[in-house]
């Protein structure tokens, strides 16, 4: 998800879903909710829909419950995001039976360029820094 702080994150989706206070980690349904900063966060700048490089990782575990209650409560955590303001995207087995494929479908990237290689966004150059600097190199851009 897009936003820097996860502990300011689980307290908002704590708040707004009205759970108790079980410290760094919420409980929705069958689902445990723990937020972590994102590993692959680059610091650079990317494309505002490049979810891969939002700083923060909300890690989601089912131990038990049905898939539909799975389901359901990951759905709940998408849409109190959403209505808080901020963006996130659902990456798992189920992105399909989500809310707009669970989230994706609200942040559109550019399509890649018709020969395969980087994307073309039009105007910007923030595909420029997606690319490895071994293909920049090899590249005149």
């Amino acid at each position: 998800m897009d936003a820097e702080a996860a502990p300011r994150v689980v307290a908002r989706l704590r708040d707004s879903l009205g759970l108790e206070d079980n410290g760094a980690e919420l409980t929705v349904g069958p689902v445990r909710v723990e937020g972590e900063p994102n590993d692959y966060a680059t610091g650079r700048r990317a494309h505002p829909s490049d979810f891969l490089q939002w700083p923060t990782v909300l890690e989601c575990e089912a131990a038990d419950g049905a898939p539909a209650e799975v389901v359901q409560a990951v759905t709940a955590l998408l849409e109190a995001l959403w209505c808080g303001g901020f963006k996130a995207v659902a990456a798992c087995d189920f992105e399909d039976e989500l809310p707009a494929r669970g989230g994706i479908d609200r942040y559109p990237c550019p399509a890649p360029a018709p020969d395969g290689g980087a994307v073309s966004s039009g105007t910007g150059t923030w595909w420029k820094n997606l690319m490895s600097p071994g293909k920049r190199k090899s590249r005149n851009l």
